[in-house]
């Protein structure tokens, strides 16, 4: 497959994490808002977290329909009480994307 059927939009957002001793903190305050919050937006179809090897970075990947769905959600009070707390103790870099390419091994 050298292009992905679905046309999706992709939150991909990094959070610099200065405190690697918060690293585990910021994944344990994405999943919440993750398991609490956006699963329960329409639109939502996946969720996936890295973090850095270093403890310096966690990056998190969240697959939606379109943009109209994240923007619902970024609207959503609850979800901006929970991006408030993350902001409060990390760094975030925050963007948009649509797929372009894909490629697997099958």
């Amino acid at each position: 497959m050298t292009k992905k059927e679905r046309n999706t939009i992709s939150s991909i957002n990094t959070f610099i994490v200065e405190d690697i001793s918060k690293q585990q903190r910021v994944v344990n305050m994405l999943n919440d808002a993750t398991q609490q919050i956006m699963v329960k937006h329409d639109g939502f179809i996946s969720s996936i977290i890295y973090t850095s090897l270093d403890g310096t970075r966690v990056v998190g990947f969240v697959e939606w329909k379109n943009k109209e769905a994240i923007e619902n959600m970024l609207n959503d009070p609850r979800m901006i009480i929970h991006m408030n707390d993350i902001a409060s103790i990390v760094n975030v870099d925050r963007s948009l994307y649509q797929l372009e390419f894909f490629e697997e091994k099958r």
